[in-house]
């Protein structure tokens, strides 16, 4: 599979008890919340890792705290899912295999990456990745020299891998790729070569429901052309950590179904499209561990019906919140 270059930027909270994901703590607690917060960047790590089509693009994890113990504790995740970290003077061969840890601008320790200076942290990490790109570029001495640039996020584990490749893809020339999150905001921003990261995100409002559309049209004020893909969903909220468990305990009864299909679906499907094909790996590999976290912590439980939610452990996290609402 050919690989589409560029680079890929996961922007991530260290997932610390008590100060990550802290809005779903009525439901999971505060370890329980860093722990689905760390079973949710796994994922994304792994799935960016073992795309195929994502081979020779330059993986960069942009990390807050931007410190040394921020640095300690992603490469903890890194080495608890047998990926590597790496870094510009590896062998050129070598560089795509693991991840660059790139530190949040300064200020991001003590701020969320919700806060108005979100803007100003995604320029940075912007022009960091375009001279890292150009420096592999240089080592690798590769005939394509994709300079796209995606953006994501920790908060949205159900990867669209083929989005993401569509969009390196098609912002190796002046045209933008964006997918909305169902709160508003974006989920994924893939930015071409050409558009001025002074600009691109000044401007944008960020934590509102307008946030997509702030950012389109700062785009679009740069003469940037964009494209609009799959909507995607944030896990913020405990109502979100609810809907996740349901999609992927539908996923997986209709992949379970899926895998009866007869010999001659198996040989058609053998010819879908490249997208497909992506999907299919998607779906194959989806959220295990985000999966195994819901299971632990007991808002995916196993009956003698079958995978469902845990009913009572979710009345017990309402009448918590009720709660403290009276209080």
């Amino acid at each position: 599979s050919a690989s589409v270059g560029g680079a890929v930027c996961v922007f991530a909270k260290c997932p610390i008890p008590g100060r990550s994901k802290t809005r779903i703590a009525p439901l999971l607690g505060e370890d329980g919340a860093a722990s689905l917060a760390t079973a949710m960047l796994s994922d994304i790590l792994v799935s960016l890792t073992t795309c195929a089509h994502l081979k020779e693009t330059l993986k960069v994890l942009v990390y807050a705290p931007g410190s040394s113990d921020g640095e300690e504790h992603m490469k903890s995740i890194l080495h608890s899912l047998h990926l590597s970290a790496t870094s510009c003077s590896e062998e050129s061969s070598r560089i795509f295999d693991g991840w660059v840890l790139l530190p949040m601008a300064s200020g991001a320790s003590k701020e969320d990456l919700t806060s108005s200076s979100l803007g100003s942290k995604l320029e940075d990490a912007l022009d960091k990745t375009r001279s890292l790109l150009a420096k592999v570029h240089k080592m690798t001495a590769t005939q394509q020299s994709n300079e796209a640039v995606v953006f994501l996020g920790m908060d949205a584990p159900e990867l669209p891998l083929e989005e993401i490749v569509y969009g390196l893809q098609t912002s190796s020339g002046n045209k933008a790729h964006l997918c909305p999150a169902d709160d508003g905001g974006y989920g994924m921003l893939s930015v071409p070569r050409n558009a001025p990261s002074t600009q691109i995100f000044h401007g944008i409002r960020w934590s509102n429901n307008l946030t997509a559309v702030s950012q389109l049209k700062s785009l679009s004020d740069c003469c940037i052309d964009i494209s609009i893909g799959k909507m995607m969903n944030d896990v913020d909220e405990p109502d979100d950590v609810i809907r996740l468990a349901k999609r992927l305990i539908c996923s997986r009864d209709s992949n379970q179904d899926d895998n009866r299909q007869s010999k001659d679906d198996v040989l058609e499907s053998l010819s879908s499209s490249i997208g497909s094909a992506i999907r299919d790996a998607e779906t194959a590999n989806a959220c295990q561990y985000t999966w195994k976290a819901l299971f632990d912590l007991n808002v995916i439980t196993k009956t003698s019906d079958g995978i469902c939610l845990n009913n009572s452990r979710i009345a017990s996290a309402d009448d918590k919140k009720l709660q403290l609402m009276r209080a």
